[in-house]
């Protein structure tokens, strides 16, 4: 363990001697490489993954990066939510079934949490297959403490006990730790109560540490790859032929010969970059769960428009700067991003907005399309790492698995690293 942080290496410690638990480290901590090496202490050989459909690829990524290569590879299974609501697994036996994003199974009714907790949260569903459940999430109740009922109910019952003894039926637990209110079409659940109680019944199960409260252990900014799965149309032989020059010129010169031949490619990057799209939708409202603000750099203006009107559609907040926008709503849109709670997104294009502005509201970039010049992206993260920010960055580099994008991704993160090493900071 020796590449994980101190407060790391006390996750795994604490997960391993769990049957049950919830991992709730606030975004960006690192709970999945807390959980494969908590996997490998305890010796899991069959593992199930439930995680959101844009994420499988990244679990099995991960599982390669952190699983110790002196220990033999465990069977690993990685399904989302829908399929396992469909009941993909004919023989779901497992040593250890870990669920990420855990607060996607927070509502009783839905068929994922069914599927994993049984009709009504009693532990008959996918758990009760699994000699071992972790749960990890960076927002256990992302409204209110009602949302907490699922998870308890069916991992550990006793804990949630009314007072007749036996397990705490849904509504009284809600009544017990929610304000509820009668809007005229029937009940509804407002803010937490009693919390000081709640919060000492369920310390065993759960386990969170926020990005203040480790600071110290982290590195000031983190550039890391998010490999996501989609569809591109099939390449015509002129765009197959630029794929390979892509790679000649990563292969023989590095990431510094990308620039000369940006005109040559350019209808590749495009192709490659909407073919993100459908799944960079889905991480970033999985994102926005959090609570959290998130900057997104791209570089095509056609994934600029895709983005923001899906997520305008799903009611989150969005600003966007490209070069058509007029030099006064510029400021404007970035003090919107700053101050205001219900703007939840900003949208640059880079070379419109990777320069200049402070979007320091935000720790975590995503960059949705990398420009070919490291030094430009580092720079759009400078947005968000500069002064007035609190908190670790992390920054994302989302490329499409299987594709030239993910060779071309991977070496300039590698590159951005070697500059931060090199000068301290971005």
């Amino acid at each position: 363990m020796n590449d994980l942080y101190p407060y790391q290496r006390a996750g795994v410690a604490w997960l391993a001697q769990q049957k049950t638990a919830l991992l709730a480290d606030e975004m960006g901590l690192g709970k999945t490489a807390q959980a494969i090496m908590a996997a490998a202490e305890i010796g899991a050989h069959r593992i199930g993954v439930v995680c959101p459909a844009s994420l499988r690829l990244n679990w099995r990524r991960e599982f390669d990066r952190w699983w110790p290569d002196w220990l033999e590879r465990p069977l690993l299974y990685v399904e989302s939510y829908d399929k396992v609501a469909r009941h993909c697994w004919r023989e779901p036996n497992f040593d250890l079934l870990i669920v990420d994003e855990a607060h996607y199974a927070k509502t009783p009714t839905a068929a994922r949490t069914k599927a994993l907790y049984g009709k009504s949260a009693d532990g008959s569903g996918l758990v009760s297959k699994a000699k071992r459940t972790w749960l990890l999430t960076g927002t256990p109740a992302p409204n209110n403490p009602a949302e907490l009922w699922t998870h308890l109910r069916a991992l550990r019952p006793e804990i949630v006990t009314g007072a007749n003894g036996k397990p705490a039926a849904y509504w009284s637990f809600v009544k017990r730790y929610c304000h509820t209110f009668d809007n005229g079409f029937g009940l509804q659940i407002g803010k937490g109560r009693r919390l000081d109680e709640l919060k000492k019944i369920i310390a065993p199960f759960i386990l969170r540490r926020t990005k203040m409260e480790v600071l110290k252990d982290l590195p000031e900014v983190r550039f890391d790859v998010l490999p996501i799965e989609g569809w591109m149309q099939p390449l015509t032989d002129g765009e197959a032929w630029n794929e390979g020059i892509v790679s000649k010129v990563l292969r023989e010169e590095g990431v510094d010969g990308l620039r000369k031949i940006a005109s040559h490619v350019a209808t590749l990057r495009r192709l490659t970059a909407m073919a993100k799209v459908p799944a960079l939708i889905e991480w970033i409202e999985g994102f926005l769960e959090s609570g959290e603000k998130l900057v997104v750099f791209a570089h095509h203006r056609d994934v600029i428009e895709a983005l923001s009107e899906a997520l305008m559609t799903a009611n989150f907040g969005v600003v966007r700067i490209t070069g058509d926008t007029p030099q006064v709503f510029r400021q404007a849109n970035v003090d919107l991003f700053q101050n205001d709670p219900l703007c939840r997104v900003f949208i640059g294009q880079l070379q419109a907005a990777g320069t200049g502005l402070t979007l320091t509201a935000a720790s975590t970039v995503l960059l949705a399309e990398q420009s070919w010049v490291p030094a430009e992206n580092v720079q759009a993260a400078a947005r968000v790492h500069r002064i007035g920010q609190k908190n670790a960055c992390q920054v994302w580099s989302a490329v499409l698995a299987g594709s030239i994008d993910e060779q071309v991704g991977a070496a300039l993160t590698r590159k951005m690293n070697d500059l931060v090493q090199l000068f301290g900071s971005v």
